[in-house]
């Protein structure tokens, strides 16, 4: 990279390129250019090219951005709270939180997705399966605890993922039921910490 970027890190150009890319693309679509996000992302053409050589490339790095939001997030409470349910209590938030303050580049990547080839959706699919992984391991240590009784903490904590998704999909229902996002997260954690404890 050229001497202008030096004080920029990966991240910081990542995070520009995804950003433009995602304003970009919920206006046109897939048509949306390298040469057109790097204009927006105020970043060289040949920068651009180092993270998106074609239009996959955009959504594993939203995918990928989503992720490492939740848990820089998060990483703080699980090592600062010992008790499960208060430590899934702040994943379903931070999470939950995340997908809300992004919703249109959530709505991107499912609307997108079944565009991408085998290794996209691969790739995809890792980057899910690693945020469920978060909430599987929350769940296992509640139901080692005793506090949660849950046969199939995979299938539950992918419950407990997609759930977080709705607020993107059907914010219009929401709404119309008279919630915010605080409300909405708190009302989801108020259906599901009952069903865990059995």
């Amino acid at each position: 990279m050229s001497n202008k970027y030096d004080e920029m890190d990966v991240a910081e150009l990542r995070s520009r390129i995804v950003e433009a890319a995602s304003e970009l693309y919920e206006k046109k679509g897939r048509e949306a250019t390298a040469e057109e996000i790097a204009k927006v992302a105020g970043i060289s053409v040949p920068v651009t090219h180092q993270f998106v050589k074609k239009p996959a490339d955009i959504m594993l790095l939203i995918m990928e951005n989503l992720q490492h939001e939740f848990a820089a997030r998060l990483r703080p409470v699980l090592v600062s709270e010992e008790d499960p349910e208060k430590k899934l209590i702040q994943a379903i938030t931070s999470y939950y939180q995340v997908v809300y303050e992004h919703s249109p580049k959530v709505m991107l990547v499912y609307r997108a997705s079944r565009t991408l080839d085998k290794q996209g959706r691969r790739r995809i699919m890792q980057l899910e399966t690693e945020a469920v992984d978060i909430f599987q391991d929350l769940l296992d240590q509640g139901v080692r605890a005793g506090l949660f009784k849950v046969n199939d903490t995979k299938l539950a904590a992918y419950d407990i993922l997609i759930m977080g998704h709705l607020w993107t999909l059907k914010s219009w229902h929401f709404k119309t039921r008279g919630l915010d996002i605080e409300r909405f997260i708190q009302s989801q954690i108020d259906l599901i910490l009952p069903m865990l404890r059995g």
